[in-house]
């Protein structure tokens, strides 16, 4: 695809993520990338995605923090970051 500028510097069309092992009574989980608030990134637990509103927050940008502890579980916690860019136009 043709672009007007400098080459993009990365491949927005990859989807980044992250797991964890839930261990019935962690509830804080440390994000390996900040997000600026719970639009940027979807919470699953084993397979079932988490309500922003209500079963989580992001604290600081960096720290995942549930309403509940997720049950345990190996990986049964992910993250997708979501791919949101800002850009101005001069």
């Amino acid at each position: 695809m043709a672009y007007l500028g400098n080459a993009p510097k990365q491949n927005l069309n990859t989807m980044n993520s992250q797991q964890f092992n839930g261990d019935g009574s962690t509830v804080n989980f440390t994000l390996s990338q900040s997000v600026a608030n719970t639009a940027e990134a979807e919470v699953y637990v084993g397979n079932v995605r988490q309500d922003p509103c209500s079963a989580y927050s992001i604290l600081g940008g960096t720290t995942l923090a549930f309403t509940e502890a997720p049950a345990s579980g190996t990986a049964n916690i992910y993250v997708v970051f979501q791919c949101i860019s800002t850009g101005s136009i001069n």
